[in-house]
Parts: C-alpha cells; structure tokens; sequence
C-alpha cells in the first residue's frame, strides 16, 4: 500500500538516498550489510555470521505480485513525461513476468534481530529500518544508524524494492516489503507517495507471522534476513 500524498511533496525515481550507493551498489551493499549486524551482535561469545545467499523462486512467490504489477503499470501512465522512469518500470514490469525471480537474502545469526515493539512504537528497531527518513541511532548499537545505509539494498535491486523478515531474541516475529518507487494515481485518482509497503495495511503494519507469505521467508533462528528483489548481483 502506498499511503496518500495528501496534497503534498511528490517523490521521482532518483531517490538521494538510494543515489548515494548507485556508483559502487555492491560493495555498498556487503559494507553495510555486515555493519548492521555485526552492530547486532547478541551475548553469546559466538561471532556473528552473515549469509549472502542466492534464491531462485517463482514469480508467483513474490509477496502481493498481482497488485505490485498494478502499482508498477500506474507508475509508467503517471511518469510519461520521463523517459528513464518509463524505461525503469516497464523493465521491472518484464522482471515479473519472468517465470522466476533472482533474490538475494542477507542473513545473520547469533545476533539479537530486530526489535519490532508494539504497532504505535516509533523508537523500535523495525520503525527506524522501514519508516524514519534521516533518522540516526548509532548509540543505540543495534543494527547499524537506520541512516543513509539502509538505502544500499535498493540501490542493487531492479525493482527498488526490499523485504525484512526478523525474530527477536524473545521469539516475536515479522515481515514486511518496502518499496521505493515513485509517487502515481492509485485507483486511478488518489495521488500517493514514493514509498509504499507489502504487509498488514491498516497502519501499513508488517505480518507479525509468516503465515501469509511463502515457507521460503520463514525466520526459524533468532536473526534478521534482507531480500533484495530482483538483485543486480545475482
């Protein structure tokens, strides 16, 4: 769900925070993906493990794919007077299509994941990963700042496009899909923002299970996991 903009700013495609990764993507990508969690490193004396693995799932296993086509074909009729946008999504439009999806998961172990908090939590982990916008909290020491760094995933996925999926260090769990494309009509009158979300949409909350997304998602140890979607690496 892409909230709406209500009457305000409008957001193009050359996101400044995913810019900031785009000349080196990669290695952006394997630099902050270890800080982060060797940031959320848990009490166990065990060093942290990272896990860059490559996955090879259907389209179809992609979490909300019909109504995501959607949002990309609105994208392309609200972005005609920009060639690179349209060229953007009617590329990300034939990733779909294909019949399998390369993704990269970023998975890591004896670490404390994230702390979700209840719904109306602004101070938790999981709010300064998916919603805050220059929002810094080094001190914190739990999964990196949640500042620019966050932006590196996006800046190696053709679709913009990145799902989290935690279990915290007392067994709550939780999933959700942000995507950072542009601001277009939804329903085909309401303008939106350029960020939107795959999971509960009242209050655009993430599952607080994995019962509605693909076994393939499923966080069984305490950790965290970052699926880049289509990645540019893979």
């Amino acid at each position: 769900m892409f909230p709406d903009n209500n009457n305000g700013q409008e957001s193009g495609l050359n996101d400044p925070g995913i810019e900031t990764f785009k000349d080196h993507p990669l290695m952006s990508l394997a630099r902050e993906g270890l800080q982060n969690s060797s940031d959320a490193h848990d009490a166990s004396g065990k060093p942290v493990e990272v896990h860059f693995q490559k996955l090879e799932i259907p389209s179809s296993e992609f979490p909300g794919c019909d109504e995501f086509k959607k949002t990309l074909q609105a994208c392309v009729a609200f972005s005609k007077s920009s060639k690179q946008t349209v060229q953007f999504f009617e590329s990300a439009l034939k990733v779909l299509s294909a019949d399998k999806l390369d993704v990269l998961r970023i998975a890591d172990f004896n670490t404390t994941g994230l702390v979700v908090g209840h719904k109306d939590d602004r101070t938790s982990d999981w709010f300064k990963l998916t919603k805050s916008v220059g929002v810094s909290d080094k001190n914190a020491g739990k999964l990196g700042s949640f500042g620019i760094g966050k932006h590196a995933p996006f800046a190696c996925s053709d679709l913009h496009t990145v799902f989290y999926g935690t279990k915290d260090q007392i067994g709550a769990t939780a999933f959700q899909g942000v995507a950072k494309l542009v601001s277009h009509r939804r329903d085909k009158k309401i303008i939106t923002q350029g960020t939107g979300y795959f999971g509960n949409k009242n209050g655009n909350q993430p599952l607080l299970d994995f019962e509605r997304v693909s076994p393939i998602f499923e966080r069984k140890k305490v950790g965290a996991d970052v699926y880049v979607w289509s990645c540019l690496m893979v």
